[in-house]
């Protein structure tokens, strides 16, 4: 009786399974609800099925297009709220992968909208523009501040070092300068993590991100010129550089790095009070997006901007805001990865910044674009083609060349492959 009672209930089970994941149409509002592009069916070949690609592709597709998987996420995480298991002792720990760390969702022109304020708006200071939830900061308070911060909704991205692919990287960062024409500079600048900067209860888990950097600069070609973002990180960990809920640095963390690139690469930065901040609130990042813990959505961070009054002007609008605040994300920032894209400011110096990136960089080239003439961006991710053939074809002259990738990109294979083929 009890088999027959098993059999009975494991055939039930496999058939609501079959209908949420088979039949019905998956989640239309997943790709919104969780800030990414859901998994794509994995292409069959015998060579996938034989490494295991394929069925890995076909697990993570399925998981991906349940029907009503957004309504699975908010009710399981209720329940878990009221039973009481809630976030305690510190920060939530979440791990990546490389496969975790697709490409961004690229938004559409349409939906997005930004009215830019009057004079007399700035000179008013705290003003709302076209949703209160977006606005002027009021330009006597500091900089950046977490003004929801709750010790419950912080979550870090771990970080463990993985040498032999650290010093791959270095040595496909070395194979694209030993093919830069003479007219390029190149840099390189390697981005910490939230959890460097948490202090040592945290240290006791992770590793040392300052030890890999070390080690990644030491390897490389002496014309390749490193980009210390670690020690004025340091210096200012107590302000607001990293989102609490999302793996990126905020606005004014980029800052900071953009400081210590202007440092080796010899030009005056142009200071924090030459530009307009803005805020807008309710962002809830890529590492609890799909938690919908309530004292999650309750304190989630703010995403500052920050644009230049001084009369430079740009070919393309950096910030992108969506018309519906509730979509907010990091797309903010240049609107997302793209394999490829180029812009031009009104800087007629006759320099060219091409940026080999992920998307650390999207919140670092506003700070960085008013020191050029020509902007280039490339994510390997997506790009197909040749760095340095893209530099001689388009005739630049007066190249800074810089790669920018966080930590975690160090440690995985994939990625640095991808780095390589695009030299």
């Amino acid at each position: 009786m009890q088999s027959k009672l098993n059999i009975t209930f494991s055939i039930i089970a496999l058939a609501i399974l079959t209908l949420f994941v088979l039949v019905l149409p998956p989640d239309p509002e997943a790709e919104v609800f969780e800030n990414r592009a859901m998994q794509s069916f994995p292409a069959f070949s015998p060579g996938n099925v034989i490494n295991g690609y394929f069925f890995k592709g076909l697990e993570s597709y399925l998981l991906d297009n349940t029907a009503f998987r957004t309504r699975f996420l908010t009710f399981s995480n209720i329940v878990e709220h009221s039973y009481g298991l809630n976030l305690a002792g510190g920060a939530m720990m979440v791990d990546f992968s490389s496969e975790d760390l697709g490409i961004g969702l690229t938004p559409l022109e349409e939906e997005f909208l930004f009215v830019p304020p009057t004079e007399e708006e700035i000179a008013q200071g705290a003003v709302p523009l076209h949703n209160l939830r977006v606005g002027l900061v009021d330009p006597s308070q500091p900089f950046s501040i977490d003004r929801l911060f709750h010790e419950e909704a912080v979550f870090y991205l771990r970080y463990r070092e993985n040498a032999d692919l650290a010093m791959r990287y270095a040595q496909v960062l070395n194979a694209h300068h030993a093919i830069l024409p003479d007219n390029v500079r190149m840099f390189s600048m390697l981005a910490p993590v939230k959890v460097e900067f948490m202090g040592q209860r945290y240290a006791a888990v992770n590793s040392p991100q300052a030890e890999t950097i070390t080690l990644v600069n030491s390897l490389l070609d002496d014309g390749i010129i490193t980009v210390d973002t670690h020690t004025i990180l340091a210096e200012n960990a107590e302000q607001y550089i990293f989102f609490r809920l999302d793996h990126h640095w905020t606005a004014l963390g980029a800052y900071f790095a953009y400081l210590a690139f202007a440092e080796v690469a010899g030009f005056a930065p142009i200071t924090i009070e030459n530009y307009v901040e803005y805020a807008i609130d309710g962002f809830v990042g890529s590492l609890a997006v799909g938690t919908r813990n309530r004292t999650v959505l309750a304190h989630p961070d703010t995403i500052y901007f920050y644009r230049l009054n001084d009369g430079t002007t740009f070919s393309m609008d950096m910030f992108t805001i969506p018309v519906d605040l509730a979509d907010a994300c990091y797309r903010v920032f240049l609107g997302g990865d793209r394999a490829f894209f180029y812009f031009t400011s009104s800087n007629t110096n006759g320099r060219t910044l091409v940026v080999v990136k992920d998307s650390f960089a999207n919140a670092l080239v506003p700070w960085i674009a008013p020191h050029y003439e020509t902007i280039v961006m490339v994510d390997p991710r997506q790009f197909v083609g040749s760095i340095s053939d893209l530099i001689s074809q388009w005739e630049f002259e007066n190249v800074d060349l810089l790669f920018v990738n966080y930590m975690p990109a160090t440690t995985m294979a994939d990625l640095i492959e991808q780095i390589y083929n695009v030299r």
